[in-house]
């Protein structure tokens, strides 16, 4: 695999995945900060936060089954030999999305744990996780290769 057009596009997939990491890790501290505003005015009492369980008990249930969504989806999406170089670095590239997608609804637990309690040690760890998961699955042109062998 010395061909630059390979090493060309394993560069653009791994510029793709340090910038949706970030991105998605953006969207939903901003989805998770607004909605606590919504549902939990700072300076009120404990009551308004008693309120906030029938929204927590759906996106309880709702996680889950996105979570297993993606991860049904990404296991489906296999290497094949046979196809064009192509088309496998698409599959490739759309499995690495829908993997990032899922190991960074990790965060989500400790987003909302910080909307609901204010705790900066909450919102640091939710960053340096997506920092670790960002760091531990970089793509590379060795990691393909092996995706593509099994």
């Amino acid at each position: 695999m010395n061909n630059p057009d390979f090493h060309l596009a394993i560069q653009r997939i791994r510029r793709l995945h340090w910038l949706h990491f970030p991105a998605q890790a953006l969207l939903m501290a901003a989805v998770v900060l607004a909605a606590g505003r919504q549902l939990s005015p700072a300076g009120a009492g404990p009551e308004p936060r008693l309120a906030t369980w029938p929204a927590l008990l759906g996106l309880g249930v709702l996680l889950p089954m996105v979570a297993a969504l993606l991860y049904a989806t990404a296991r489906r999406l296999r290497p094949n030999l046979r196809r064009l170089a192509e088309e496998n670095l698409r599959i490739y590239k759309s499995r690495l999305i829908l993997r990032n997608s899922l190991l960074n609804l990790l965060s989500l637990p400790l987003l909302i744990g910080y909307s609901l309690t204010r705790t900066w040690w909450q919102l640091a760890s939710a960053g340096l996780l997506v920092l670790v998961l960002c760091l531990a699955t970089a793509p590379s042109a060795k990691k393909y290769q092996r995706w593509l062998l099994r």
